[in-house]
């Protein structure tokens, strides 16, 4: 192996976390809203949580991750409807388990999940072929911001994980 190769291979497994800066328009309407695009090969996941940046009005706002391939392929929710995060603090983080039935769970000040029972997620990495993470909602917020991140390893050398608008 030429050493460029072992380089980009060496590269190919770091741990990188791509941020998607929050704006209002997320959590207003009902819908998908693009939180990334992962394009030309696999990614493994192996974290996604929110940080509320700005103070989450009333409404009953109740979001949903969700992935949709490309390709045709249907839309799967990632977990559960959240409970409503109407009046959710700054610095509320929104964790999420891994599971497919798992609840998008707030904590202030400190995420954490639960790794026992039905709640340990994440134990080991999610894959995700090429498609996008969105963040669906079912009730309007008044006000808001979240901003997502997302902690992943790519599967292929020209694998991008491109964050939304």
């Amino acid at each position: 192996m030429a050493l460029g190769q072992f380089v980009r291979a060496t590269f190919t497994q770091q741990l990188r976390v791509s941020r998607r800066i929050g704006v209002a328009a997320d959590l207003n309407g009902v819908g998908n809203k693009l939180l990334w695009t992962i394009a030309n090969s696999p990614i493994l996941v192996f974290g996604l949580f929110g940080h509320v940046t700005t103070l989450i009005g009333a409404g009953l706002c109740v979001p949903r991750l969700a992935f949709t391939p490309t390709g045709g392929g249907a839309q799967t929710f990632l977990c559960a409807a959240a409970a409503s995060i109407a009046a959710d603090a700054v610095n509320t983080l929104y964790t999420w388990t891994g599971l497919l039935a798992g609840l998008l769970t707030p904590g202030v000040g400190i995420g954490h999940l639960d790794l026992t029972g039905a709640e340990a997620g994440f134990t080991s990495p999610l894959t995700f072929t090429p498609g996008l993470i969105q963040l669906t909602g079912a009730v309007d917020a008044l006000a808001g911001v979240v901003d997502w991140y997302l902690a992943y390893v790519v599967c292929g050398l020209n694998a991008t994980v491109t964050p939304g608008p």
